[in-house]
Parts: C-alpha cells; structure tokens; sequence
C-alpha cells in the first residue's frame, strides 16, 4: 500500500518511520525542508510537494499543526486532493477540533476522498515506540481501512462515532489535561510561597488523590527547575482554545479551563511557548513573586 505521509515533525516523522518498517510505501513531505532524512535511509521517499507525494497513493495521513495549514496543503496551490484517485482515504491525526474536521471531510467528499479524523494522545516517545493511542471518527467502513495502519502506528484506538467525534473527544482531552497542568503549577506555586518544601509537596501530590499520570510527569518537570519541551506550551494553549471555541459554537462558555487558557496565553507571551506546558509553573511563580523575568535559557 502506498501512503504519503505530510508533516514530519516531532510526532509524524517517527509514526511514518513506524509505516515504512512495516511494509508500507510511505513518501513523506514536510513544509520545512531539511527533514525526514530517515525515511529515505529506510527506504521511504521525500517529495517537494503535498501534491507530488500524495501522486498514486492509496491513503494520505496529515499530522499538521492546525486547520489553516491543513486547508492549505489539502486545497492549497500545491495541494494533495488534485492528485489522489477517487476512493482514496485521507486519514487525519492533526488536533483542529470536530468542527474543522467534518469541514475536511466535506472537503475530501468533493474530490471523491474518504475521510478518518484520528488525533493522538502520547508524546515523541509514544510516536516512536509505536505507542499511540487514537482517538477515531469515521464512516465505518472508512475506519475499517484505517485500522491496520493505526496499528502499525499505535497501540489501541477509540472509536468514537461518526466523522468530527476522534477530533471531538481529542478536543475534551486536551482541555482537561491543559486545565489540570495549569491548576497543578498553581497549587505547587501556593506551596512555595506558604514555605511548603516544593519536593516534598510535589512528591506527595502525586501520590495521593490527585496524582494523575500527567501530574507525576509534570511534577518531575518542575523538580528539576527545567523545561525541555516534550509538548511544548504553545501547543496546549492552541488546543484548550480550540475546546473553548468548539463550546462557545454549542452556546456556553467553560469558565475553569477559560481560565486555564489565560494562564497558558500569558505563559506563551511571556516567552515560554517554545518550552514544555509545564513552563506555565515558571510563569505564575515570577508572576506571583512579581519578579517577570526571561524565561531560562534565554
């Protein structure tokens, strides 16, 4: 089966590395040249263009940073819908909310295309180790063509229902885990600054009622006073402001996680968006001390 495969990134270059070792054709693209190197050396291809990789192939994955650029290399000048056959399946694993993605399959049926929404939950790590969870919406049938590529790309997958729900329930999740990032960087903050020893405290948070996965790995983060991105800030504050949106659309507002969100905007402004969520700790400390300062390393 032929797949190309567009925007090789810190996730989608490891999930098409992943399709190539197993069996897959895969051509990749990605809009910053210089990248995907290692899909050649496996026997993959590069291609120039969204156009030129998807010529001749059976299923095209995105995995793209928001709607306004998968638009683009879907319709755009050199998009990939004018060169795919009718029958073709577009399988979707960006984060642009459900809205956006029944807008891409509406797109996609004009051209003959199916289309799967498929966003992800994991990190770098999980793209690698071919461990991704997904999060599915589709026709059933179209979902069926897509599940053995799932599985050489992941470890289990959701179904959710109908085109819009994968990116729906991706849309949920991230809020959640926005908002959770945020509160938990204010309670460690209120610990520091009532003379609470923040290991200790961090260390016993995690292990009592609230120590989800995500708090004991952010915990780890801020221990060390460091913020090497494994999702960086910016990311999470464009997805708890796609749910926001999503629910402003449906007639309300969601007033916790819209504070979370000003949190995370402000962190990003401050200069940490290129760093891990967990920067927003960095943040509401100097804010609270009243001491704004560069975030560190710059």
């Amino acid at each position: 089966m032929k797949v190309a495969f567009l925007g090789l990134g810190a996730m989608g270059l490891p999930m098409a590395l992943n399709l190539q070792r197993k069996g897959y054709r895969v051509t990749g693209w990605n809009r910053t040249p210089g990248k995907g190197g290692e899909l050649a050396e496996l026997g993959g291809r590069l291609a120039a263009t969204p156009r030129e990789a998807a010529t001749g192939a059976d299923v095209v994955i995105t995995m793209l940073g928001g709607p306004a650029s998968l638009v683009d290399v879907a319709a755009g000048p050199a998009g990939f819908l004018g060169a795919v056959e009718a029958g073709a399946l577009w399988l979707d694993s960006s984060t642009i909310g459900p809205s956006a993605a029944r807008e891409m399959a509406e797109l996609a049926a004009r051209y003959g295309v199916a289309f799967v929404d498929a966003p992800v939950t994991g990190g770098p790590h999980n793209a690698q180790d071919a461990t991704l969870v997904f999060m599915v919406g589709g026709a059933e049938s179209d979902v069926k063509r897509a599940e053995p590529l799932l599985a050489a790309m992941g470890r289990g997958s959701h179904i959710f229902g109908a085109v819009g729900q994968g990116a729906a329930a991706k849309a949920v999740n991230n809020m959640l885990c926005g908002t959770l990032i945020a509160a938990f960087a204010e309670a460690v903050v209120l610990a520091e600054q009532l003379g609470v020893d923040q290991t200790q405290m961090i260390d016993f948070m995690a292990a009592g009622a609230a120590g989800a996965p995500l708090v004991r790995a952010k915990g780890a983060i801020i221990k060390t006073g460091e913020y090497p991105a494994s999702f960086q800030l910016k990311w999470m504050e464009k997805d708890v402001g796609l749910a926001l949106r999503e629910a402003f659309n449906q007639g309300f507002s969601l007033p916790v996680s819209g504070n979370a969100y000003a949190a995370l905007a402000a962190a990003r402004q401050a200069g940490f968006g290129e760093q891990d969520v967990s920067a927003v700790h960095a943040h509401i400390r100097k804010v609270v001390a009243g001491r704004p300062e560069a975030p560190s390393g710059e």
